[in-house]
């Protein structure tokens, strides 16, 4: 997450115009800690569990994956802020090929419901074998997909126990594919996610 106050300070200094008045999207800031708090369109919102966590949110805007009330999101702003990978036009691009076979990313979250998130894999070998992993430590399962360029679900993960999903497609050509992880609509979870090429499924 972004300090609201270093951000106003880099605006007012580039462009030269009011710090107040910039087009900053939907993400949220840190509250600054005097008024005004927030640039215009923005309310200053109290954090949960930590009521000292404040941020700045865009007028129908969510909370940030920090969370707002009961549940608390993992803080997957980071990943989120460079592609807002909701689509598979914005998936966040991997770097599993065939060069670099494996990816593990920690600290992953379904949030708010309905969120989705997808993950762009370059398959530069033919008749490549992915396999795709999603496992969380509680609460409801977080699903797993895997599309095609087209975004057309090509295989849809399994239960491996209580938390994990696990998905393997075999003998893919060479293409683009999207590893798609979601949840039921009412549902929000943190999740780890493991994407592999591996020998077979």
């Amino acid at each position: 997450m972004k300090t609201f106050a270093l951000l106003v300070i880099s605006l007012a200094t580039l462009a030269g115009c009011s710090s107040y008045n910039p087009d900053l999207g939907g993400a949220p800031y840190k509250c600054a800690a005097t008024e005004p708090r927030c640039p215009d369109g923005y309310t200053c919102q109290e954090g949960s569990p930590d009521p000292n966590d404040h941020v700045c949110i865009e007028a129908g805007g969510t909370a940030p994956d920090g969370g707002t009330s009961g549940f608390q999101c993992a803080d997957d702003s980071a990943l989120e802020r460079q592609t807002r990978n909701d689509t598979i036009q914005t998936a966040f691009p991997t770097a599993v090929a065939n060069e670099m076979q494996m990816l593990s990313l920690a600290g992953l979250a379904i949030c708010p419901e309905g969120d989705k998130d997808n993950y762009a894999i370059n398959i530069t070998t033919a008749n490549s074998n992915l396999e795709v992993v999603t496992s969380w430590e509680s609460g409801m399962p977080v699903n797993i997909s895997i599309l095609n360029a087209g975004g057309t679900s090509i295989g849809n993960g399994t239960a491996m126990g209580n938390t994990a999903m696990r998905i393997c497609i075999p003998n893919l050509p060479v293409g683009t594919y999207y590893a798609s992880a979601f949840a039921a609509t009412t549902v929000k979870n943190n999740y780890k996610l493991s994407i592999k090429l591996v020998p077979s499924c």
